[in-house]
């Protein structure tokens, strides 16, 4: 069965307390979740520090590879945010002043009663040219889509959820633009047994043989005394994820899974 038609994606996470520990990354987990459901397939997640050639040459890279990137962090008003510039530089873009975003900072500033204002302009800077996204009049700051498939995100977890998943309908008309039909979310499938990988092996590489447009991975669980390998079936095409988990599970001695599932709880397919 061929492999139904989709968007790919990447994404760069930057920010130098990603790379020191100072701050655990949730937003590529996040985005993760959000392009599985809407049927985008993320091939590649890349953390950068915040260095001018590294956010450039790795943007630039995945821009070159993937239909869509979105960026992560380097958003802010001090010194080490440097995404609208470095992104710029990877693009040969003028950085410019963005009317509009400047008097909504200020006037959120104002209602803030905030006097120190250096550095706010950057917040609205921006690579020029570019596409400025609000999917939402009342957001503060914009999407900023530079080289039509890099989408310049900030790293606040909230804000970058929220802007995220105010893109819904943005790439859902992209994906009809580019592939001339909407996508469709992706399905899983999860089937537990008590059986190891190398018991199983064989029969996961004979059974992901016969079809290119699904994934089949297997994830042992450590530490669970009813289960031992958790087998998950990815595709598009709902009834045929449901088949073949069903084929594994009767191959396997297996079950569905769900997290917090055991041996007590079987639910044969």
């Amino acid at each position: 069965m061929a492999q139904e038609p989709s968007l790919t994606a990447a994404a760069c996470i930057i920010g130098d307390e990603i790379l020191n520990g100072k701050t655990q990354d949730t937003n590529s987990y996040y985005l993760a979740q959000f392009l599985f459901k809407l049927g985008i397939e993320l091939k590649r997640i890349e953390v950068v520090s915040d260095d001018m050639d590294s956010i450039a040459i790795t943007v630039r890279r995945l821009s070159n590879e993937h239909d869509i990137v979105f960026t992560s962090g380097g958003i802010g008003i001090t010194h080490d945010d440097l995404s609208y510039a470095a992104i710029s530089q990877a693009f040969q873009l003028e950085l410019k002043l963005d009317n509009d975003t400047y008097e909504r900072v200020q006037s959120m500033l104002n209602k803030r009663k905030i006097t120190q204002r250096k550095g706010y302009e950057r917040l609205a800077i921006f690579p020029y040219p570019a596409e400025l996204l609000r999917p939402q009049q009342s957001f503060l700051i914009p999407v900023v889509i530079v080289n039509q498939n890099v989408y310049i995100l900030p790293g606040i977890p909230r804000l970058f959820q929220l802007l995220v998943e105010s893109l819904k309908p943005h790439l859902q008309q992209l994906s009809l633009k580019k592939l001339g039909k909407h996508i469709s979310g992706f399905s899983r499938m999860d089937i537990a047994t008590k059986k190891s990988e190398g018991a199983i092996a064989s029969i996961l590489t004979t059974i992901q043989a016969r079809y290119d447009d699904l994934k089949i991975g297997s994830y042992p669980l450590m530490g669970n005394k009813d289960i031992s390998v958790v087998i998950s079936v990815v595709g598009k095409n709902h009834d045929a994820v449901e088949s073949v988990a069903q084929e594994i599970a009767e191959e396997i001695d297996g079950w569905t899974y769900t997290t917090g599932s055991n041996s007590n709880n079987k639910a044969h397919l």
